[in-house]
């Protein structure tokens, strides 16, 4: 073959591949090991793609090889989780279920690197407006440092999330990477393998996949979380078997139920707009809430932060655990049992505190350190319950009928508003964009499509849908007046007026 007709050969072939929307140029090839997970994502992204986005393959491509289907999305660390975000927010519209989970799983999974050993870069420019991808983060290289004790970390987080959308937590497992390479490989490819026709995904079919947790850790990790409502029945992705995590069984065991009954009564007047009268709202309705275990906690004022740990490597303090909704809430997500709040609220500090270890070179602390204050918080949290005779101590939630009473129910009373009416009060807005407002509705108020059981976490979501848009503007229009630090300013200013 001639040299221009090989050159010639090779422009066309490279032409086609560009046509078919796959990259040229690639880093430590690996990016279509979970093919089964990019493909739903990219369905679920074409029905609604305003950021632009080629194709889901190239969140998951270095950089360099990233830029040429990135769309809009200027900061190629988080061309990742901008395409997760967007294919959850569209597949949630849609109530499917297990398209919600294949774009979390899709959020965990390992990006290219240039070379065996070192980690990507965390997304930091941006936050996800779905609070359930805001809380994972992407598998790093298994001979990075830290790796499997982060990897395991993300894995147990992702089964939270996956959980709390009405999914197998075991699916969480799909998300692991492969067994760790040699530092110094030149070919950088370690122990990978990377085919585009095979739809499932050659990790599953090779059986490469290591897991970075068992099963048993995963359940627990997942145990008493509240899956949210769905149009959906399916709860599982994909059709392979990982070739490994699996259990062998399709029925999931859970400890015999018990039931803790918390008595709280309230009376509040609720304001019609259309007469501008009030009605008092005084019937009870009474529901029941069940454990996971044999234990009663010990109950606390509404809007006490039952969260005991005070570590606080790198100023990240554990986020707080109050009781309400199906029993306790934390990080956005429900539980049914204190234990397993207590044990998210370490983990979302632990991941945060990897990320920053990882993404600081010049930290105080490893992740190491993290991994060590995770145990310390989890030791913590075992002393916050005691020992039931028999494992139960009854219990009914009183709340009124009227969504006013729900409120003040709650764990953060506020005051009663005319139903409809914004609750955000806060006005800034950076290039034209407000915070979605807030009213009241749902299980307590609503936002942006979400509910919240107490306005608190509402007002906060509210004033993060507005920061996200407000740093997506600023890094995608280069002549933007106002940069993403004046976006981070304005969410301290609309945060402080929330909780005022």
């Amino acid at each position: 073959m001639t040299p221009t007709f090989s050159a010639l050969a090779l422009a066309l072939l490279s032409a086609s591949r560009l046509a078919q929307g796959m990259p040229v140029r690639r880093e430590v090839p690996q990016e279509h090991s979970h093919q089964q997970f990019l493909s739903s994502v990219q369905a679920s992204l074409q029905l609604n793609n305003p950021l632009g986005i080629t194709d889901s393959v190239f969140g998951l491509l270095g950089n360099a090889a990233a830029a040429g289907g990135a769309g809009s999305v200027t900061d190629l660390d988080c061309l990742q989780q901008a395409t997760a975000d967007q294919a959850f927010t569209n597949a949630k519209a849609a109530g499917d279920v297990a398209g919600q989970v294949a774009a979390l799983i899709y959020r965990a999974l390992e990006r290219n690197t240039g070379s065996v050993g070192l980690a990507s870069a965390p997304c930091t420019s941006l936050t996800a407006v779905n609070p359930e991808i805001a809380a994972i983060s992407q598998h790093q290289d298994p001979a990075s440092p830290g790796a499997a004790a982060t990897n395991k970390a993300i894995v147990l987080a992702l089964a939270q999330q996956i959980a709390s959308v009405g999914g197998d937590p075991l699916d969480a497992l799909k998300s692991g990477t492969f067994a760790p390479g040699t530092i110094g490989d030149p070919t950088a490819k370690g122990n990978t393998c990377d085919d585009a026709n095979d739809a499932v995904g050659c990790i599953f079919s090779l059986n490469l996949l290591v897991p970075d947790a068992t099963d048993d850790e995963v359940q627990a990790a997942a145990a008493g979380v509240a899956a949210g409502s769905s149009t959906s029945t399916s709860s599982s992705t994909g059709s392979a078997d990982p070739g490994a995590g699996d259990s062998g069984s399709d029925t999931a065991t859970c400890p015999p139920p018990t039931t803790v009954t918390v008595t709280v009564t309230s009376t509040a007047a609720a304001s019609a707009t259309d007469t501008g009268s009030s009605a008092a709202a005084t019937s009870t309705a009474i529901s029941t809430v069940s454990t996971g275990t044999g234990t009663s906690s010990s109950t606390s004022s509404n809007g006490t932060n039952l969260q005991t740990f005070t570590g606080a490597l790198g100023g990240i303090l554990p986020p707080p655990v109050v009781a309400g909704g199906k029993g306790f809430e934390t990080d956005n997500s429900e539980f049914v049992n204190l234990a397993a709040a207590l044990g998210r609220s370490c983990d979302v500090q632990h991941n945060q505190c990897a990320n920053q270890a990882n993404a600081q070179h010049q930290s105080p602390f490893s992740v190491g350190d993290c991994d060590q204050q995770d145990t310390e918080c989890k030791a913590a949290g075992t002393g916050g319950s005691t020992s039931g005779a028999a494992g139960a101590s009854s219990a009914a939630v009183a709340s009124t009928t009227t969504q006013a009473a729900v409120a003040a129910a709650t764990d953060a009373i506020s005051p009663v508003a005319p139903l409809g009416a914004n609750l955000q009060t806060f006005t800034g807005a950076l290039g034209g964009i407000l915070p979605p407002p807030v009213v009241a509705g749902g299980k307590g108020f609503e936002t942006d499509n979400s509910e919240f059981v107490n306005l608190a976490a509402a007002l906060g979501r509210s004033c993060d849908v507005q920061h996200n848009q407000c740093a997506n503007q600023a890094n995608t229009q280069h002549q933007t007046p106002f940069s993403v630090s004046d976006c981070d300013q304005q969410d301290t200013e609309c945060k402080a007026a929330g909780s005022a």
